[in-house]
């Protein structure tokens, strides 16, 4: 009783940290100079926001068309609740029993919630495409702000690996099942080409489409998690287990190493849950408005997907018993579809889920490397920074991505065959955290006597510099408990990933610091030039 009690106090310890910053945040906006031109017509927001742009020195080139629902979809289809859950769900309980969902997930969501306010605060501060590889440059300087680009970019391009991983292996046992094939490689290589390809021609025709997948995105999710909440509840109300079962640590015991170290893995897996919550501040560039709305994105979706996500893997755990063994994708699918009677509707959703998520992430991906080519940090640089004049989509950077993350995911495959997925996982999770904590450490190291960083509206005021210290820490830790206790081989892939960054950093430095001279002091007709054959809207 005592744990049940101290982890409904956890819970609720969550939501007051959620509503308070959030009340925070809205205080901030509604003292600051920041006008919302929106009641005087989009034309007027527009013109407000390409204003904003200039004063980096950066043409408007990509459309602007992602609202409030669009901007919030980018980071929570990036989160990937559902997909996220279908291949983790199964293997963190495996590993460290119900208690990481009663325990470890309220923990990892409540740090996650801290470092989404520092990252939501610093997206108010550059709303551009590069995000924090823009601000990291502002506060710290060329040279840090690459590597915080890079490390982005190489910890979402193995996102993105994962995500086509996980869908294509789904994918093609469904089809198997359906169509009569056996499986192999071929099959499997086909599928992942074939969703790779689909996700490139999406994003190749421009963010109209974007913009309504990335609403409906979100729906969906939605809908998906309350379908299987419904039809647990109609087969097992009020469950065949109590929830006291989410509160004993079965499978980590706390009197030795081994089993501590079982829940700590458990709990640190859900952590993709959480990792590419600030994929909306790469949307900048096409958002409406996004000094307040891709901030309030960023913070959002990670609380959206803590509440959404604590609900249903807590209905899911209670509900039916699992099946044994930690599946990749079984045990959550064989418990989503028990309720509505083994469907393969839950297959079918959880699969446009995970190309979903998918989707977003190659979009991300795509504005981080358009933004480190625009700058010349690059290879070939001119090539990748071409917006196409008629979907004002960065195309080559699109396809770029596409062909990076499929050489990541061949790599990972025949190097790590049965462990792709958490070789990828892990990768990723250090890649972003590292790319995460350069910007913030540099803000909390400028945060007093850097002019701009008191010019953005979505702030945290008195808060801030605290907010920033523990999200440091968070990534610190979790970086290295991720290397430790899930796969140390995906650290080394980072370790390598950094050298070949500082490497290219050395390589490109006196180019991109030109570039970044350069930008700043374009006139005001040299950017109407450049923005002559792209219209505003």
């Amino acid at each position: 009783m005592i744990l049940l009690l101290a982890g409904l106090l956890l819970f609720a310890i969550v939501i007051a940290v959620i509503m308070a910053i959030a009340f925070k945040a809205q205080q901030s906006i509604s003292l600051s100079k920041h006008q919302n031109l929106i009641g005087y017509g989009l034309q007027a927001q527009l013109l407000q926001d390409k204003h904003d742009l200039h004063r980096y020195g950066l043409a408007q080139q990509l459309r602007r068309r992602f609202g409030g629902l669009s901007s919030f979809g980018l980071s929570f289809n990036v989160l990937g609740l559902i997909g996220s859950a279908a291949f983790l769900f199964g293997p963190a309980i495996g590993e460290g029993g119900p208690s990481v969902i009663g325990f470890g997930l309220p923990i990892i969501a409540l740090f996650a919630l801290i470092l989404s306010a520092s990252l939501a605060e610093l997206s108010s501060v550059t709303p551009t495409a590069g995000g924090i590889y823009h601000t990291a440059s502002s506060l710290g300087g060329r040279s840090w702000g690459v590597r915080a680009g890079w490390l982005q970019a190489s910890g979402h391009l193995a996102m993105l690996a994962l995500l086509n991983c996980a869908c294509a292996a789904l994918l093609d046992g469904f089809m198997s099942a359906r169509i009569g094939y056996q499986t192999s490689d071929l099959t499997f290589w086909c599928v992942v080409a074939g969703l790779t390809a689909s996700q490139c021609a999406v994003n190749h025709f421009g963010n109209r489409m974007l913009s309504k997948l990335q609403a409906g995105g979100v729906i969906l999710q939605i809908f998906i998690a309350l379908f299987i909440i419904a039809g647990l509840a109609w087969l097992a109300w009020p469950g065949s287990y109590s929830p006291v079962l989410m509160y004993q640590f079965q499978n980590a015991e706390w009197n030795g190493t081994v089993q501590a170290g079982s829940f700590v893995s458990g709990t640190l897996l859900l952590l993709k849950l959480f990792i590419g919550m600030e994929g909306s501040s790469q949307g900048s560039e096409e958002t409406i408005d996004p000094r307040v709305r891709a901030p309030w994105s960023i913070f959002l979706s990670t609380a959206y997907t803590f509440v959404i996500g604590f609900v249903l893997l807590s209905f899911m755990l209670i509900s039916i018993p699992l099946s044994n063994g930690p599946s990749w994708l079984g045990t959550f699918l064989q418990t989503a579809a028990a309720g509505w009677g083994g469907t393969s509707m839950i297959i079918i959703f959880v699969i446009l889920s995970l190309w979903s998520s998918g989707l977003q992430t190659m979009t991300v991906c795509s504005r981080i490397v358009y933004s480190l080519a625009r700058d010349g940090a690059m290879p070939l640089s001119q090539r990748w920074s071409n917006v196409s004049e008629r979907h004002q989509t960065p195309i080559p950077a699109v396809w770029l991505c596409a062909v990076i993350s499929l050489t990541i995911l061949l790599i990972a495959f025949f190097s790590y065959r049965d462990d792709t997925i958490i070789f990828l996982l892990t990768a990723a999770i250090i890649c972003l955290n590292l790319s995460y904590a350069i910007p913030i450490a540099w803000k909390i190291k400028q945060g007093k006597i850097h002019a701009q960083l008191h010019a953005s509206p979505w702030h945290l005021g008195s808060w801030s510099i605290p907010i920033h210290v523990v999200s440091i820490a968070w990534l610190l830790l979790t970086t290295i408990l991720a290397a430790i206790f899930i796969d140390y081989r995906g650290s080394i892939a980072a370790f390598v990933i950094l050298t070949l960054i500082s490497f290219m950093e050395l390589r490109y430095r006196q180019k991109h610091g030109m570039s970044l001279q350069s930008r700043v002091n374009r006139s005001r007709k040299e950017l109407y030039f450049m923005e002559r054959k792209f219209p505003l809207n």
